[in-house]
C-alpha cells in the first residue's frame, strides 16, 4: 500500500466518524421543530418498502472523456478489464516552415497525476502518484503499442446530416485496428520497435541528450510520466517533408491528414496495473535545428561549419478522443446476476461496475410514500428530518485481491434515471473539502466509510435523499427510478449513451452517467432482498426516514 492510499483511508475513517456522530447530534436536536407555526415532535423512523436490481448496461459511449485509463486491470468478480486509448493531434504551431532541418530526437510526453512531496538540495524531486490502480506492491508491467491511427475521428455523426455530435463506444476498438497503423516507437538507439514493456513509476524522468561535441547528459526533468521516444523518419517523412503539401495548413486540415495516435494496452500474464493518465496534457516533442540566415545568406560559425538554430514543433494530444475497455475472464456469478435480476422483489446483491460494466437500480414503494403522505392529516406536513439509502459492501464477494491489487470505488452516485439528473439532494449540498475535491458535496454523499476494526475493506457507503423524500411526500414530485454506479468524479454529471438501450423494470435507459464510464472498477453490494435469519440480513438495504408530524 503506498502511503497516500494510507493516508486517503485514515481521511475516510475520520470522515465517516464525524458523519455518524453528526447524525447523532441531529436527531438528538429535533426533538422539537418550527414548521410555518406548527410544532413538530417526537421523530420517528420509518422504513419505505423498496426493490433494488442490477443490470449490465452493455457497451456505453466513450469518446471525449474527461478522464481516461490505460493498461490493464483484475479483479476476481468483475474479471480482466484491458483500457486502450486513442487521440487525435493538433499542430501547436500550423503551417510550420523548415529551411534545411536537421531532426535531431521525438518523443512522446503524457504527464501522470502526481503530487510534488520533496524537493532535494541537488533539485531532483520525489512525487507522490494518483489514480495508479492494481498490483501497487510489485508494480508491474504491460504491453504497450503506441501506433499511427488511419481512422478518421469524426466531430459528428454522417447518418444524421451532421446535426449529431459521433458518438463511439467502449466496444469500438475494432475501427481504429482495422484501419491499420505503423508502430511509432523507437528504442533509445533510435531504432524501430513494435511495443514496450511499460511500468507506470513514481519517479521524476530525466530527459537525456547528446549536444554538440559532448556526452550523453540529462537535460531537463520533469513530473512523472510516460516517456517514450519515436520513430524519427516517421516524423520526418509525415510533418517536416510534408511542409509544402498543405496538409499542416490548418489543424481541421492536419487531423484528417494525421489521424492521430493508437495507445493499445495488452496484458502480460495476470499482471494488474492501470492508471489514469492526463493525455490532454500530453505532448510529442520534435527537437530539430535549421539553417541560420542573415538577409537570405546562410551564416557560419568561425571554424566554418552552419551556425543552426536549435527549434521544437510541438504536436499536442488534442482534439477527439476514444477509451476502450474490454472486459475478459468474469466470473459466472457476476454474470449470472446482473442477466437474472428481480425487478419485483430486488436482489439479494447488487453488482455495481463502472465502466462497460453494470448499474443498479431502486424502486420506492409507491404505496409506502402515499402512507407518508396521509399523516398530513392537517395540510401542514410532516417533517422530514432525514433519510438516507445505507449500502453495505460484502466483503466476501470482493476478497481475492492480492498486493493491493482490489481498487474499491472511492465513491458511488445516485441519480434519477428518468431525467438522466442527479436527484435534488446533490443540488442543495454546496459542502467541500479544502484540498479534496472528489470529497465535494459529502453531506449528499456517497463517499467510502470505513470500520474502527478494518481499514482494509470498504465497510458502506451512504447517500443522503432528505430533499428528494421531502418533495415526494410535501411537494408531489413523481417518485422517479433511482440509479446507483461508481464514479470518478461527483462534479461530472453529464451522461453517456449505452449502445443498445434496455429496460431497468419499465424505464427504459439509453444512458449511464459519464462519471461513471471514467472509473472501470467495481463493488458488490447487499441488496433488499434478503431473508430474515441470514447472516447478512442487517446489512440488506435499506431506506431509512426520519420524520416528525405536526400536533
Amino acid at each position: 500500500m503506498n502511503k497516500r492510499s494510507l493516508f486517503i483511508k485514515i481521511f475516510l475513517f475520520s470522515l465517516s466518524f464525524v458523519f455518524m456522530m453528526s447524525c447523532d447530534t441531529d436527531y438528538d436536536q429535533l426533538g422539537s421543530d418550527v414548521v410555518d407555526g406548527d410544532i413538530h415532535n417526537n421523530i420517528i423512523k420509518f422504513e419505505p418498502g423498496i426493490a433494488a436490481y442490477d443490470m449490465p448496461t452493455g457497451s456505453v459511449q466513450s469518446n471525449n472523456m474527461e478522464v481516461n485509463t490505460l493498461g490493464a486491470y483484475n479483479h476476481p468478480i468483475f474479471g480482466t478489464t484491458v483500457a486502450s486509448f486513442v487521440s487525435q493531434l493538433e499542430l501547436g504551431t500550423t503551417a510550420p516552415t523548415f529551411d534545411q532541418p536537421v531532426l535531431d530526437s521525438v518523443y512522446l510526453y503524457v504527464p501522470y497525476h502526481s503530487t510534488l512531496a520533496v524537493t532535494a538540495a541537488d533539485g531532483s524531486s520525489t512525487y507522490t502518484l494518483d489514480s495508479i490502480y492494481g498490483d501497487t506492491t510489485n508494480a508491474p508491467t504491460f504491453r504497450l503499442s503506441v501506433k499511427k491511427n488511419n481512422f478518421f475521428l469524426r466531430d459528428a455523426d454522417a447518418s444524421n446530416n451532421s446535426t449529431v455530435a459521433q458518438k463511439y463506444y467502449t466496444s469500438d476498438r475494432a475501427l481504429i485496428e482495422g484501419a491499420g497503423g505503423e508502430s511509432l516507437l523507437a528504442d533509445d538507439a533510435g531504432t524501430a520497435i513494435e511495443g514496450v514493456d511499460f511500468r507506470y513509476s513514481a519517479a521524476e524522468v530525466h530527459r537525456k541528450a547528446t549536444p554538440p561535441g559532448g556526452t550523453l547528459k540529462t537535460v531537463e526533468n520533469l513530473a512523472p510520466g510516460m516517456f517514450l521516444n519515436l520513430n524519427k523518419s516517421i516524423f520526418q517523412t509525415l510533418i517536416i517533408d510534408a511542409q509544402n503539401s498543405g496538409n499542416l495548413a490548418n489543424n481541421n486540415v492536419f487531423k484528417n491528414y494525421f489521424r492521430g495516435i493508437y495507445f493499445k494496452a495488452e496484458q502480460i500474464g495476470d499482471n494488474s496495473t492501470m492508471a489514469a493518465l492526463k493525455f490532454a496534457s500530453g505532448v510529442i516533442t520534435m527537437r530539430y535545428r535549421d539553417v541560420t540566415r542573415t538577409n537570405g545568406t546562410i551564416v557560419l560559425n568561425d571554424d566554418g561549419t552552419i551556425k543552426y538554430t536549435y527549434k521544437t514543433l510541438l504536436l499536442n494530444l488534442k482534439g477527439n478522443t476514444i477509451n476502450f475497455l474490454e472486459n475478459t475472464a468474469v466470473q459466472p456469478a457476476y454474470l449470472a446476476a446482473i442477466n437474472t435480476s428481480t425487478p419485483i422483489t430486488g436482489d439479494s446483491r447488487l453488482y455495481v461496475k463502472g465502466g462497460e460494466g453494470s448499474a443498479a437500480y431502486i424502486d420506492i414503494n409507491p404505496n409506502d410514500i402515499e402512507s407518508l403522505k396521509a399523516l398530513n392529516s392537517t395540510g401542514n406536513g410532516i417533517l422530514i428530518n432525514e433519510a438516507n439509502l445505507v449500502f453495505y459492501v460484502d466483503k466476501a464477494a470482493m476478497a481475492g485481491g492480492v498486493n493491493d491489487d482490489i481498487t474499491d470505488p472511492l465513491r458511488v452516485f445516485l441519480y434519477d434515471v428518468n431525467n438522466k439528473r442527479p436527484v435534488y439532494d446533490y443540488y442543495t449540498d454546496v459542502t467541500s473539502v479544502n484540498g479534496f475535491p472528489k470529497y465535494q458535496k459529502y453531506v449528499y454523499g456517497g463517499i467510502a466509510e470505513y470500520d474502527a476494526t478494518d481499514n482494509a475493506r470498504v465497510a458502506r457507503y451512504k447517500i443522503r435523499i432528505t430533499d428528494h423524500i421531502n418533495n415526494l411526500v410535501n411537494k408531489d414530485s413523481t417518485n422517479v427510478k433511482l440509479g446507483l454506479v461508481v464514479t470518478e468524479s461527483i462534479t461530472i454529471t453529464g451522461n453517456s449513451a449505452v449502445k443498445t438501450p434496455f429496460n431497468a423494470g419499465t424505464q427504459q435507459v439509453q444512458a449511464v452517467p459519464a462519471a461513471s464510464v471514467m472509473h472501470p472498477f467495481g463493488t458488490v453490494l447487499f441488496g433488499n432482498n434478503i431473508p430474515v435469519g441470514d447472516p447478512n440480513y442487517d446489512k440488506r438495504l435499506k431506506l431509512e426516514v426520519y420524520y416528525t408530524k405536526p400536533d
